[in-house]
């Protein structure tokens, strides 16, 4: 098959605007949560509750995925996106006050979109790419959005700061402007969903796959196809498991533990909440112009054992020294190592999976990734790591975590060198 470029190139651009309004509400709503509501425990709980939901949202995500006209999918998620974003925006702006249900309404929002979005751009990338170049595209996609994390998380640390803020950290002088409130950034996402929608109507797909129904009973059994896949295929299954462990507690910790890491451990603000989203997303960019030439040498799943274990002792280098460029450093690496297993892990994925099942296979894993993030957020959300320095228990127990999920990929590294 050959590749078909331009409309490539039109989702490597509509990467750019769905990531940034990602990008502004996954570092902005937790903060709040943080910082101004002194509420993390809530939090955390109630985005165990949204997890939760999530794990059926995902596998019926799938099946609509493998089953609806991709394009459309993205177009309506953006479209969605939009609406309730401006409507959450506009009853801010209106009342100058937001409930805390809203807040999380406004994150839930970004939780499900972010389930079909980028596993169907993922699946329709596949579908448009020669078996060829999966490494290559897997690579432009990591960078892409990577880049945006950085535009997305500097916006949000200037706009959620005020000059006098910016000036001590910094130290130096800015153009002067006002603080943004949260809900006047719910109306900047609304309009980079409606740009992505715009973009993506140009892109030129034409779905020649059977139509499939879409109706929870017939739902059912399209996930059953997929297990019944990965059942017989065990390799694909296990190495699938494990190598997302580092997304896992990754997705948990920014949410849950990052947040009092950077208040309670670094005594730092805003600021430094949204520079480690920029210095991780920076990590990932390296990651995407390197895996590319590490795979020619390394197997993917060697590869993919070595970078958990290297995430293991980051995160462990982090808590032992609570300085400001150890936190830094370390988020590169982390930032380094997450992106490379996705890449490497999407890359197996695209080689092992029929584009059919894509959705469903990706969905699968996402389901098994949500219940081990149900179990860490539940356990996170507890009071007790909120008080003082105990965040960096949390940080232990992940630590732990990435290691158990690291010991079957031995056997598997095992069995491909007998």
């Amino acid at each position: 098959m050959k590749t078909n470029y331009q409309s490539i190139t039109l989702l490597l651009i509509s990467i750019i605007t769905a990531g940034l309004a990602q990008g502004l509400t996954i570092i902005a709503i937790p903060w709040h949560f943080t910082d101004q509501l002194n509420l993390s425990s809530r939090f955390s709980l109630l985005y165990a509750i949204i997890t939760f939901i999530g794990l059926f949202w995902g596998l019926y995500a799938g099946v609509i995925i493998d089953s609806v006209n991709r394009k459309k999918i993205l177009l309506y998620s953006n479209w969605t996106g939009c609406l309730i974003f401006v409507s959450i925006g506009l009853v801010g702006f209106f009342l100058n006050n937001l409930n805390q249900f809203l807040f999380f309404f406004a994150f839930a929002t970004c939780s499900f979109y972010y389930m079909i979005f980028f596993p169907n751009l993922y699946a329709l990338a596949q579908e448009l790419t020669n078996k060829k170049e999966y490494v290559k595209i897997n690579s432009l996609i990591e960078i892409f959005f990577q880049t945006t994390s950085i535009i997305s998380a500097t916006i949000c640390g200037l706009l959620l700061s005020d000059n006098q803020m910016i000036i001590e950290f910094f130290n130096v002088s800015v153009i002067g402007f006002e603080k943004w409130e949260i809900w006047e950034i719910f109306l900047l996402n609304g309009l980079l969903y409606a740009s992505t929608s715009i973009l993506l109507r140009y892109v030129k797909y034409d779905d020649h796959r059977i139509k499939l129904s879409t109706s929870i009973l017939s739902a059912f059994q399209k996930i059953k196809t997929g297990i019944f896949f990965l059942a017989k295929n065990k390799d694909i299954l296990i190495y699938g498991v494990c190598s997302q462990i580092i997304f896992a507690f990754l997705i948990v910790e920014l949410f849950a533990l990052l947040p009092l890491f950077v208040k309670n451990c670094l005594n730092e603000n805003i600021i430094t909440f949204s520079l480690a989203d920029v210095i991780y997303a920076a990590g990932a960019i390296i990651a995407g112009l390197i895996t590319i030439k590490i795979l020619k040498y390394i197997d993917k799943i060697l590869l993919t054992f070595i970078l958990i274990i290297i995430t293991g002792y980051a995160f462990f280098i982090m808590i032992k020294f609570h300085r400001l460029d150890v936190f830094f450093l370390t988020t590169l690496i982390i930032g380094l190592t997450n992106a490379s297993t996705r890449i490497t892990r999407m890359s197996y994925l695209f080689e092992k999976t029929p584009n059919y099942l894509m959705g469903r296979i990706n969905t699968i894993f996402n389901s098994i990734n949500t219940i081990i993030r149900c179990v860490l957020i539940l356990i996170f959300s507890l009071p007790w790591f909120a008080y003082s320095k105990h965040v960096v228990i949390g940080y232990k127990i992940g630590i732990y975590i990435l290691i158990l999920f690291a010991i079957p990929l031995i056997f598997q590294i095992k069995k491909r060198l007998n």
